[in-house]
């Protein structure tokens, strides 16, 4: 099986179940930490962490998943551009992008935790 032919078939299984329940995830606790500003609800703070730390958990995953391929694209693919091979480029570095933005937003939520209830 050609790396082309592989990405096809990652794209396919990864590509849109995996940005919906992040994205939701990541909704979620991006919602939470601002409604926390007026009011400290450490229960939906906690939930929020929660699905921080699982929206995380999958971008690791996913980053892991399409790395082995991405590289070997690079080091050992031969042959032209390939337009499959870029998108499959462009998800793995959204992967990784939104796996970075999940440390942050893990962060956040344990900083919004650690405040005082007022």
């Amino acid at each position: 099986m050609t790396a082309v032919e592989q990405a096809k078939d990652l794209m396919q299984l990864v590509a849109t179940p995996s940005a919906l329940i992040t994205g939701t995830f990541l909704a979620f606790t991006s919602r939470a930490i601002a409604d926390n500003r007026s009011k400290v609800d450490r229960t939906r703070m906690l939930f929020a962490l929660l699905a921080a730390v699982a929206a995380l958990a999958i971008a690791v995953s996913l980053v892991i998943l399409l790395a082995p391929l991405a590289l070997r694209s690079v080091v050992t693919y031969r042959g032209p551009v390939e337009a499959t091979l870029v998108v499959y480029w462009m998800i793995a570095l959204s992967a990784a992008g939104t796996g970075a933005y999940c440390v942050v937003a893990v962060w956040r939520c344990i900083t919004e935790l650690r405040r005082p209830i007022r």
